[in-house]
């Protein structure tokens, strides 16, 4: 099932997330000279996995990256306003963007996931 993970009102953070049953961190920092959002992720040893991923709305933001150790899920941020582009400094903290996980299943279930390949959880 697709969730939401919490993010803080902070310009960086660490969000520990049990993501198909497998602990990671994903690191939200807040580029303040491009004004934009980057993101990493590491592995439940801290281990930087990908690092600098661009924060972009309505899109798949792990896609690209489908390495065996990666979440095998998506990682993608939404916008209540279907806008695309970099999320504003404020914006998850107002409400109006949310970080959504969406698991192996749900990817399953959507049709997508044999498209972009199988990743850490796969069977």
């Amino acid at each position: 099932m697709a969730f939401v993970l919490e993010v803080a009102d902070l310009n960086s953070q660490a969000i520990e997330a049990t993501l198909d049953d497998i602990v990671y961190y994903i690191i939200l920092n807040w580029n303040e000279s491009g004004q934009y959002w980057t993101m990493s992720i590491r592995n439940a040893e801290y281990e930087t996995l990908i690092n600098g991923i661009s924060v972009s709305t309505n899109f798949p933001l792990t896609r690209q990256f489908r390495y065996a150790d990666m979440p095998p899920g998506e990682l993608v941020v939404e916008c209540i306003y279907y806008r695309n582009g970099p999320v504003p400094r404020n914006g998850f903290a107002i409400g109006h963007y949310e970080l959504v996980y969406y698991t192996q299943q749900n990817l399953l279930d959507m049709g997508v996931l044999p498209d972009i390949g199988f990743t850490a959880g796969a069977v």
